[in-house]
């Protein structure tokens, strides 16, 4: 009688035994197809978020030897540093942001939903009309649009050669019934940090040709610092406003996209030989903007990494254990078998015959559990993430506070959640891994038989 036979005769005949084989295997399955879904969905996590922030670096305003401009520290990355850069082989794109403290001229703002800083009545008489206008090359290529706090809902985004347009948040449009194609003006505020001592009284329109969402509520401690108040703006309207040329305006930052990621290294070190004074600027590859979103993603990759490990080690203790005591008491069956000129493998043979015939229905069934639970174990596991993340970002800030204007909110956002979907490849590694398993938990089981001897097994019979 051939092995598969003698397989499937066991395990018909032995239903209670097969049922709860049936059940130990589905669990196994069902923890391994969740962990290995979870996985996956990690990992095209990382990969959409590398996709979108790409491979880049940006200079900025080391604030601890450069306070910026103003009361509010502006940045005043130069020009000229920028134009050098852009020599560098291997550069292909840039960003450039300024940021310009306009006058609203009666157009509203947002309001805190819950007001957290009381500033002096002279501060808030400064800040009453004030609004920022951040002036931008190329909005897509915005760290706020690229890591996802904001999103365009509706026109399009401010692109090279863009005069005098704007993209403003949906609720600051429906506050001021503006729409797409709406025109508003602004001019430079009296209480401007760039160029305070000359006469910047030029009112300028702009047409509104794109709206976004997204919100700092969580984190602004003043109106002024909210994204639903922030103007939009091409670099030609901010040069306008403040009252500087191309060549004398000051930078928020510089960004700068790689066309090969490998080459970074290359790229930075040729970065810092030019002639400029880098104690009082940063450069942050793209991965650092996103500080606490990359830590989280490595934190998720070692909390699933652990699952994965851990249910597959516990499955085998478990089923080794279970087998070695049923095995045990089939010394009877062994040894008729062995009477029979049957060997020892091909005995072992069975015992993994008679467990993949029952895994074929255990673990077809465990990717309807798997789905069940997947979803919901990744959300648990995103949120220890996040945790872990939050943790490791307040460590790197040594006891200092972060920002709470929308740049800083960047460094400290998270991952939202992540898409677990069961496909082909869990399923295929599920039966790889269960495979394995079975096998190992088998040979463990099996050891006592497979050291004694046939007369050993024969005698142990009566």
């Amino acid at each position: 009688m051939s092995v598969l036979k003698r397989a499937f005769l066991y395990i018909t005949r032995k239903k209670a035994k097969s049922i709860i084989m049936f059940f130990i295997l589905f669990g196994i399955a069902t923890s391994m197809i969740a962990g290995f879904a979870i996985k996956s969905a990690t990992k095209e996590t990382r990969k959409n978020i590398n996709s979108a922030i790409g491979a880049s670096f940006e200079i900025g305003v080391n604030l601890q030897n450069n306070f910026g401009v103003g009361e509010r520290g502006l940045g005043n990355v130069p020009g000229s540093i920028v134009d050098k850069v852009r020599t560098i082989e291997g550069i292909t794109s840039n960003d450039l942001r300024t940021l310009s403290e306009v006058d609203l001229m009666g157009l509203k703002k947002v309001p805190l939903k819950n007001e957290r800083y009381g500033y002096s009545p002279e501060q808030e008489e400064k800040l009453k009309t004030m609004g920022d206008l951040q002036g931008n090359e190329d909005t897509s290529l915005d760290n706020k649009f690229v890591g996802g706090a904001l999103k365009l809902t509706s026109g399009r985004h401010i692109k090279k050669g863009d005069v005098n347009k704007v993209l403003v948040h949906e609720e600051f449009a429906k506050l001021n019934n503006l729409k797409l194609g709406s025109k508003f003006k602004v001019k430079a505020s009296q209480y401007r940090s760039i160029n305070q001592d000359k006469e910047l009284n030029d009112v300028i329109e702009l047409e509104v040709v794109g709206m976004f969402t997204g919100s700092n509520q969580d984190r602004a401690m003043h109106e002024v610092e909210l994204i639903e108040n922030i103007l939009m703006s091409d670099i030609t309207t901010a040069t306008q406003i403040s009252g500087c040329t191309r060549e004398t305006l000051p930078y928020q930052d510089a960004k700068f996209y790689v066309k090969d990621a490998s080459k970074m290294p290359e790229i930075l070190e040729k970065l810092k030989k030019l002639d400029f004074d880098w104690e009082k600027y940063t450069v942050r590859t793209s991965n650092k903007n996103f500080m606490t979103l990359t830590t989280s993603l490595d934190a998720m990759d070692r909390l699933i990494n652990q699952l994965i490990v851990g249910s597959i080690v516990i499955s085998s203790i478990i089923l080794s254990l279970v087998l070695a005591f049923w095995i045990n008491g089939r010394i009877h069956e062994t040894g008729v078998l062995l009477s029979l000129g049957i060997s020892k493998s091909n005995i072992v043979a069975q015992y993994i015959a008679e467990l993949l015939m029952i895994a074929v229905f255990s673990f077809g069934a465990s990717i309807g559990s798997g789905m069940m639970i997947a979803q919901k174990l990744g959300d648990s596991l995103v949120k220890q993430a996040n945790d872990a993340g939050r943790l490791a970002l307040g460590n790197s800030l040594g006891g200092m506070n972060l920002g709470a204007d929308a740049e800083s909110s960047l460094i400290a956002k998270t991952l939202d959640t992540i898409n677990v979907t069961i496909g082909a490849k869990e399923f295929m590694w599920v039966w790889i891994m269960g495979i394995a398993i079975i096998i190992i938990s088998v040979a463990i089981s099996s050891m006592n038989i497979i050291k004694l001897k046939p007369k050993e097994i024969l005698s142990k019979m009566s």
